[in-house]
């Protein structure tokens, strides 16, 4: 499943980035993170509410892992280093490729705490390293209010925006929705994922997951985007009662 979910956020990702650039005459910071928007999966949000219930938080809990582990490690570290090479690009003048790339991903990874916190804390797990129970203690605390602050942060930055419904939050809302499900069960055929089986059903569901509140933080930080971010969150969100009802009724689970 791992594989699966991988490649599809990867090329969910590409095609969101391309749409954006080449479709709607975006800059590169608001194709990616229009393309973030796409392949955001938000099922470390929504994950526990859907996939527990129906399998019991034991056998979700692998599949939410998995999709966390893609979008920490690969997804939002890509779309950090992508932006941070255009800031890069335009501030900076006679620098090689090389260096160039370099500073971005350094300043990406290493200076962005919402990007090296989580690949910490997945190598502190995979490593089985083992913390004093009072900063666990504290850790966990912390981590309970996480998902609320974020919902609470894009709330606000959306009603400080005008909800918008046009050519680009439409077409990105319906690349998410339907599009990356579509794109899940291309590449769970290629890699011979049988139709039916828990991975199979827990992977479209987590694909038909809508967007995640981090293009709306992204967007917000950068001051670009962020009137299509908040309206795209919305509408992935409200879109979500439609796709994910849809699957399950489907897939008979």
């Amino acid at each position: 499943m791992f594989v699966a979910l991988l490649l599809t956020l990867l090329i969910g990702y590409g095609i969101g980035f391309a749409v954006a650039k080449l479709i709607f005459k975006q800059n590169v910071i608001a194709s990616a993170i229009a393309a973030l928007g796409v392949s955001f999966s938000a099922g470390p949000f929504f994950g526990p509410a859907v996939l527990g219930k129906i399998y019991g938080a034991e056998k979700s809990g692998v599949a939410i892992s998995l999709i966390s582990l893609v979008l920490n490690v690969v997804i939002i570290p890509l779309t950090t280093t992508v932006i941070k090479i255009e800031l890069q690009r335009k501030t900076t003048q006679h620098i090689s490729v090389g260096k160039l790339v370099g500073n971005s991903v350094f300043q990406a990874i290493f200076k962005t705490p919402y990007v090296w916190a989580p690949l910490l804390g997945i190598i502190l797990v995979f490593l089985d390293f083992k913390i004093p129970v009072v900063a666990s203690a504290s850790l966990n605390l912390i981590g309970e209010t996480t998902t609320g602050v974020a919902v609470f942060v894009a709330g606000m930055t959306i009603a400080n925006n005008k909800f918008q419904i046009n050519s680009v939050t439409l077409i990105l809302t319906i690349l998410k929705n339907v599009g990356l499900p579509i794109l899940f069960l291309g590449v769970a055929f290629l890699l011979r994922i049988v139709p039916g089986s828990m991975f199979f059903n827990q992977g479209l569901l987590l694909a038909a997951l809508p967007t995640g509140p981090m293009m709306v933080l992204l967007a917000t930080r950068y001051k670009e985007f962020q009137k299509e971010a908040s309206s795209i969150l919305v509408l992935s969100t409200i879109g979500m009662l439609i796709t994910v009802t849809g699957l399950i009724l489907i897939l008979h689970i």
